[in-house]
């Protein structure tokens, strides 16, 4: 039996919505030779900063300045009280509809430019957000395993979600956590799988961590995943590794970076706004869950890690699986 994958973005509202529209004032020029003239006296006397995304000219047709409360008769003893020569223009003022703000991706880039052309530069890495298609092949499946590892967890201690923490860096589970409720109010399951990095890192709230090895190698620290569940997954998953790089203090700083920098969390359940607000705290990359909540913080009743507002943004995915049948 093997899985159809898909991964998508969770994106700030910015990116996946139409770019609102705003009215201005255009008009033809007299003589198309004096193009080049036009548009250099209407930026120099009527000049649009919040419009430089788009384009002056439309074929014969100039972009004079937004419509606001302006009539337009009023248009042209605007244009002569600024200077501009209105001989230039043939005085059939009308209005348009263009994008009010650059447009992010080529999508919008699209709907804006039919309206009225517009400046664009694709950012390629957005681009792939935008359409889903930043993972491919291998890393879909490495996706895929880490999503059921965290299941495992979560099935393993009769918790109602697990995580997993992975450091991409040496593509190991660092730390996993599951649900530790009712008993125990904030242990959700990412909060007691951050606490788990912790140990890993000479910390730990809510357990003594010994910074202990992997007998096997003394590079790698084990502290983030109880041992009875580390056998198990050792067992079922031996393709993968598991344990975090031994956490070396620097310059006798006993605290080092921030708990999950540079690491990807891959949950079951959409993490409520606590959890959210607490990988933004330890300073995740990466956020994969599988189902949504109706709580949920990333993408569901909200999107926390999109607030322009806070100091630390990590990307957010959904994994959705569709198991087919490979026999013939």
């Amino acid at each position: 039996m093997s899985k159809n994958i898909k991964v998508k973005s969770v994106l700030d509202s910015s990116l996946v919505e139409d770019i609102p529209l705003i009215e201005v004032f255009v008009d033809f020029v007299t003589d198309p030779r004096n193009i080049s003239k036009v548009v250099l006296e209407l930026n120099a006397r009527c000049p649009t900063p919040e419009l430089n995304h788009l384009k002056r000219v439309k074929a014969r047709q100039v972009l004079l300045f937004p419509s606001a409360d302006i009539k337009d008769e009023e248009v042209f003893s605007i244009l002569k009280d600024k200077g501009f020569p209105v001989d230039l223009l043939k005085n059939e003022v009308h209005r348009v509809k263009v994008a009010a703000s650059p447009p992010l991706v080529r999508q919008q880039y699209v709907k804006c430019h039919s309206a009225w052309p517009c400046n664009f530069h694709a950012d390629k890495y957005l681009e792939k957000l935008h359409t889903n298609t930043l993972f491919q092949g291998e890393e879909l499946k490495q996706i895929s395993i880490f999503m059921d590892i965290a299941e495992e967890v979560g099935h393993y201690f009769c918790s109602s979600s697990g995580v997993v923490i992975v450091d991409p860096k040496i593509n190991s589970v660092v730390a996993v956590g599951f649900n530790e409720r009712p008993e125990l109010t904030i242990r959700h399951s990412i909060m007691v799988a951050i606490d788990n990095v912790a140990k890993t890192q000479m910390g730990g709230a809510w357990s003594t961590a010994d910074n202990s090895c992997d007998p096997k190698n003394e590079n790698v620290n084990l502290n983030g995943i109880p041992e009875n569940i580390l056998v198990k997954l050792k067992e079922k998953y031996c393709s993968v590794n598991f344990g975090a790089s031994v956490f070396t203090p620097k310059n006798g700083d006993p605290e080092g970076p921030y708990l999950c920098t540079g690491y990807d969390v891959f949950t079951i359940h959409e993490p409520c706004v606590m959890c959210a607000m607490a990988l933004i705290h330890s300073r995740a990359k990466r956020v994969f869950y599988r189902m949504p909540s109706v709580n949920g913080a990333l993408g569901s009743l909200c999107k926390i890690h999109t607030v322009k507002e806070l100091n630390h943004h990590y990307e957010v995915f959904i994994v959705e699986e569709e198991n087919i049948n490979s026999s013939s």
